[in-house]
């Protein structure tokens, strides 16, 4: 049982709405040849799709707060640092900004409070440089 990955080809996407609709039918079905660097598919020794992936800019926002100066200030401090990164995310032609919180429900509640949307489970990987 072979793995394979090859580049993403027009007549992958039925296979690809297919996979979509049965096992992830609350998630719209990205638009691969433009939102993305680039997507493929990886395929068994059958040649029969396993997995479709695609590799999208996504900017992540580092927010590191003083909770001493209270959370009036950091609440308007937060508003201020979104509105920031999304007239850079703008520039640079991004869909989303992502903002990971972790043992802070206040944090996280203050940021849905002003757009910000929960996400399901996130997992990262750092690319090797060298």
């Amino acid at each position: 049982m072979i793995n394979k990955a090859r580049a993403l080809k027009p007549e992958d996407l039925e296979k690809i709405r297919e996979i979509q609709q049965k096992f992830y039918p609350d998630y719209p079905l990205p638009d691969f040849a433009h939102d993305h660097y680039c997507a493929f598919v990886v395929e068994d020794d059958e040649n029969k799709i396993v997995l479709v992936a695609g590799l999208r800019p996504t900017a992540e926002i580092l927010l590191f707060a003083d909770k001493d100066m209270g959370q009036i200030k950091i609440v308007k401090a937060l508003l201020e640092a979104k509105n920031a990164s999304l007239y850079v995310g703008k520039r640079f032609g991004l869909n989303e900004l992502v903002a990971y919180v972790e043992g802070d429900d206040t944090f996280a509640k203050g940021l849905i409070k002003h757009g910000f949307y929960p996400r399901s489970s996130a997992f990262s990987i750092k690319v090797p440089h060298g």
